[in-house]
This record gives structure tokens, sequence and C-alpha cells, in this order.
């Protein structure tokens, strides 16, 4: 049970964790935000977005699905592929019914709120892990544990030296940042999960103590 605790523990990263996954998910935030002409008469267009703690599964799970794909387009080398592109994302933000201001209202508010952020990992990675992506959080989790420790009086460079250290961790275990943070905000609330995060805990190998 000592080893969960540190599990536990660990999820108060999760905000630290995020901020070390920025790169690609601000360079998508520019491209809805040039997409916008496009999809003015989107029928939620004029609707203020929500307050962060307002935003339904339903728009969670949007802004997720439209993220993966705008994700994968291929950044334009000419004028004509920049503008190819930006077709192409406002064609996927309304085919997943959300606007480009409640797509960059989402994507900029999970950068300060952890609950948010956390849902979009959840919603993201879903709720079914192997046993081995388990035992790798397992094992990132007891390295960051220590990192965690120093970030609340860390100033910004030592928190983004931390961010670094959080990278290569999970890099080693074969971890992104998302199916981390997916795992360890449900680790309260899922029982089945606890048990078996548990149960690999304690027959992890002794390299893991």
């Amino acid at each position: 049970m000592k080893r969960f605790s540190t599990m536990v523990a660990a999820s108060a990263l999760l905000g630290v964790a995020g901020c070390a996954s920025n790169g690609d998910d601000t360079a998508v935030a520019a491209a809805p935000r040039s997409a916008a002409p496009q999809t003015q008469s989107a029928p939620q267009m004029s609707t203020p977005a929500p307050a962060t703690s307002g935003y339904t599964d339903a728009q969670i799970e949007s802004f997720v699905r439209a993220r993966e794909q705008i994700n994968q387009i291929s950044p334009g080398a000419t004028p004509e592929q920049q503008a190819a592109n930006q077709q192409r994302i406002s064609q996927i933000l309304q085919e997943n019914g959300i606007t480009p201001d409640q797509y960059n209202a989402i994507l900029s508010a999970a950068r300060t709120d952890q609950a948010l952020n956390n849902r979009i990992s959840v919603a993201a990675v879903g709720d079914s892990f192997s046993d081995a992506q388990l035992r790798s959080f397992i094992a990132a989790s007891i390295e960051i544990q220590p990192i965690n420790a120093t970030l609340a009086s860390g100033t910004d460079a030592e928190r983004a030296a931390a961010a670094e250290q959080i990278r290569g961790i999970l890099q080693r275990n074969n971890l992104d940042i998302e199916t981390y943070n997916g795992i360890a905000a449900q680790i309260r609330s899922n029982p089945e999960l606890q048990t078996r995060l548990n149960t690999l805990a304690q027959t992890a190998p002794s390299g893991m103590e």
C-alpha cells in the first residue's frame, strides 16, 4: 500500500506535466483562430464560451476528437497549402460540433485549470489500460514523486527544469504525458484501477522499489 500512496501523491503533478506537453497543442491553437472566419455561420459562434467548470462531457469529447484530427495535419509549406489546412481545420471543427472560439477557450483553460486538464486526459485515453501501461505508470510515479515535492516553492526556471525531467522519465517508461495524466486522474474514482495498480505494485521488480 505504501507504493500506491506514492502514486496518488504523484497525481498532484499533473498540472506541471500538462505544461510540459503543450508543444503540439500550442501549434494547433493558432490554426483554429485563423479558421474562425470560415466558420462564422456555425450556430454556436455567437454563444460565449461557458465557464471552465461548465464544460459538458460532450464538449470535452468534441474537443479531444477535433484536436486529434488537427494534430495530424502537416504544416503547410506554401500559402496554398496553408489555406487548404485552414479549410480542413474549419471542416474538422464543424464535423465535431465545436467552434473555433470554444476550441481555443478549452485549450487555453486547460493550461491552468487542473480539473479540466484531467477531464481532457481521461476523455483522450479512456479507462482501459494494459498491465504494461500501469507498470510504466508505477515506475514513472516513483521517480516523479520527489520532483513533485519540490515544485510548490520552485522558481519558473526550476519548474521548467522539472518539466524537462518529467518528460525524460515518461519517455524512459514508454508513457506519453496524457496517458500518465489519464491514469493519475482516475486513481481515486476507479476502484478496479486502484486494485490493479496495487496488485502490480506489489509484484513489481526489485528495481522499481
